[in-house]
């Protein structure tokens, strides 16, 4: 069960819910380190789909929640903050949920949007997986390489375009699926990926370049 388990009746006036906060990831933690936050809420019932209570959804929801922020944030640390905030946020504004989307959605869309603001405050730009390296003759890199490539063009991204090659590349969401995560259309979904392909292949073919006019200089001279 995930560290975070909300104890709760329908019917009750007051809920206390006690969240500890693990220094692992959701599929290795411990109890090491284990820190307690209390938040105290008032209920006037539930409003999430009625067959789904909230420990249920977040038992089944924390992992890939999880999952989806840390690929934005590339920190596990981060992503560890931002899901149990992510559960907290969507415990407070469960009266708004309407089941018109999943409540995995749902939740992801939240998560999302404060992996978002947390890349623009934080100004981060890493890796995202070796799978979505699509530079000419990989074969000349290797893995490490390859990341670095990878993390440099990354950086070329703005949060937006960052989520949606993650939701679709890492997480192997369809566009649909990542519309309904991000709030926007299939259409707007399927022209950011493409925008973000298109500037991470520039930048990384770019790259290749350079790397071959210096690897050609570096033997020109080694040759005199």
């Amino acid at each position: 069960m995930p560290p975070f388990a909300p104890n709760w009746s329908s019917n009750s006036s007051c809920l206390r819910i006690t969240q500890g906060l693990r220094t692992r990831g959701p599929r290795q933690r411990n109890t090491a380190g284990a820190a307690t936050v209390k938040l105290v809420a008032v209920s006037e019932g539930v409003q999430l789909d009625p067959k789904t209570e909230f420990r249920q959804l977040y038992d089944q929801e924390f992992a890939s929640v999880y999952r989806s922020i840390r690929a934005v944030v590339l920190d596990s640390a981060a992503a560890e903050d931002l899901t149990q905030e992510t559960f907290v946020r969507a415990y407070r504004a469960r009266h708004r949920y309407t089941p018109t989307a999943p409540p995995g959605a749902w939740l992801r869309r939240i998560g999302i949007n404060l992996a978002i603001s947390h890349l623009r405050r934080q100004k981060l730009a890493r890796f995202l997986p070796a799978r979505l390296y699509m530079a000419p003759d990989r074969r000349d890199y290797d893995r490490a390489e390859a990341r670095d490539v990878v993390e440099k063009a990354l950086t070329q991204l703005s949060p937006k375009l960052r989520a949606a090659v993650v939701l679709h590349y890492y997480e192997g969401l369809t566009r649909e699926e990542i519309a309904d995560v991000l709030g926007v259309p299939a259409g707007t979904v399927a022209s950011r990926i493409a925008k973000a392909v298109a500037i991470m292949r520039k930048t990384m073919a770019s790259d290749q370049h350079r790397e071959t006019e210096r690897s050609t200089s570096e033997g020109a001279l080694r040759g005199r």
